[in-house]
């Protein structure tokens, strides 16, 4: 799907404020609410647009935020990030080139929950050879990403490397 510029100011209005209504954002960027929901409804339904909710874990109860970087055997990548994906703990998971495979943050009460959790339910996933943890001690900055700013530097980069 292609965006154009009413999908791009809605998109940066969400990206502000994941909770504005159809109505505010309707107002701000000068069309009806009809077509401000329709827009969002084609940008889900085509997976362009996901609205997630990220809780602080730190102030949530769960004191260990950790990032898990996997190595996995060949041909298992898709079962062990479905698996993964399944585990009450993990809240992303995401494939990777390089020297790891997969990268999954998860949320854990304690540092023994977090040690059940690599060496009884990760590392007992089949296909997994390897796990890396790091905890993270404190989140700097989470990302509201310009997208508009951002398909505008690119437009302009390819419009002067003359493509």
């Amino acid at each position: 799907m292609q965006l154009d510029d009413l999908d791009l100011e809605i998109v940066g209005m969400l990206s502000v404020d994941g909770r504005a209504s159809y109505s505010e954002i309707s107002k701000e960027v000068g069309v009806s609410v009809g077509t401000v929901r329709n827009r969002i409804t084609q940008m889900r339904e085509a997976g362009v647009l996901h609205l997630n909710v990220w809780l602080d874990p730190y102030r949530s109860g769960l004191a260990i935020y950790a990032t898990l970087l996997l190595r996995v055997s060949a041909g298992k990548l898709e079962a062990v990030t479905s698996r993964l994906a399944e585990l009450d703990e993990v809240g992303y998971v995401a494939t990777l080139t390089g020297g790891h495979d997969v990268l999954a943050d998860v949320f854990c009460r304690d540092v023994p929950h977090l040690s059940d959790l690599v060496h009884s339910q990760v590392q007992a996933i089949d296909g997994v050879e390897s796990v890396t943890s790091y905890l993270v001690t404190d989140v700097k900055y989470e990302s509201n990403l310009n997208i508009r700013r951002v398909i505008d530097r690119l437009s302009n980069a390819d419009g002067e490397n003359g493509g």
